[in-house]
Formats: C-alpha cells, structure tokens, sequence
C-alpha cells in the first residue's frame, strides 16, 4: 500500500519519457510522473508527420528518455508520491540515494534542459522540501534557456504544453 507523503527506497526498472518511469517497489511497480516538470512529447503509434519542428520535438523526447535513464541508471531511487493522476500514475518528488534539492531528479532534468517547468496552481500550501523542489525547478529551468542547453538550445523548439495542443493523425 502506498501512502502519500511517505518516502520509498525503490529502483528504476522502466523509463517510458523523460518525466515517466516504472520504479521497482519491493517487487511491485510504481509508476511514476515526475511532478511539475514536462518533456517533449514522444512520437504515439500510428502518428506521423513531415513537419521539421515536430520532427524535432519527436528528437528532444527521445534526448530526454536517455537522460532520465542515464540519470537513474542502478542508483537507488527515494520517491515520494504525491497523488495519483489521470492516467492511474503515481505523481511523485524523486531523488537519487537521498532527499536533497541537489539530487532531485526533476531538477536535475530540468538543470540538463532536458525538461521544462510546469507549475501548478492547484495548490499553495507546500512545505519546505516541496518549496526547495518548486523553487529548484524553476531556477534550473531558467538557468538552462539563459546557457541553451538541451531542449533550449533549439530556436524553433515547441514546448510540451504548446506540443500537446496540436492535432496530429
């Protein structure tokens, strides 16, 4: 039984994006959104297109799949869930081996530019480890546009939000 709030020692077993993954608790899977942050959107079955920029955004998500798994490759994982969303998932803080701003693995994507800030505003009561989260999101996320790194270093980048808006077939 998982209990929101509650940090579990888990371990990567499957990454399915660059903010979506399969975690190992106990020999069970977890499946984990990584909460407030976003990546480009992975190319769905059965949909193409001949649009250079989304054939771009197609690249970063795969970019920012192999960052996440390099990042949590065999290193213990501490998660945290939060709530489940609509896909039956498991929204979480997550961290390599212990719980700090500079092992926070959304952080640390958004840091490489490899994800984007995505702030909610559902909620405003957090405490001090979520608001150092929060806080540490925004910033890396700032920090990467400025330096162009990853994602950021595309000029003619769609953002996940703006991607998800599109009517692909």
């Amino acid at each position: 039984m998982i209990t929101p709030g509650t940090a579990y020692n888990c371990f990567s077993k499957f990454i399915f994006d660059g903010d979506t993954l399969t975690l190992d608790f106990r020999g069970a899977d977890l499946r984990v959104r990584l909460r407030w942050i976003d990546t480009p959107e992975a190319q769905r079955s059965g949909i193409n297109s001949t649009d250079p920029r989304i054939l771009k955004h197609w690249e970063w998500a795969q970019k920012a799949k192999t960052a996440l798994m390099e990042l949590v490759a065999g290193k213990p994982i501490i998660s945290i869930p939060i709530e489940k969303d609509q896909y039956d998932r498991w929204v979480c803080d997550c961290y390599l081996e212990k719980i700090s701003v500079a092992t926070n693995i959304q952080i640390l994507q958004c840091k490489s530019g490899m994800g984007v800030s995505f702030v909610p505003f559902n909620r405003f009561a957090y405490n001090i480890r979520e608001l150092a989260v929060l806080k540490g999101i925004i910033t890396e996320t700032a920090s990467a546009n400025r330096k162009k790194l990853g994602i950021w270093s595309d000029p003619d980048l769609i953002l996940p939000n703006e991607f998800k808006k599109l009517t692909l077939s």
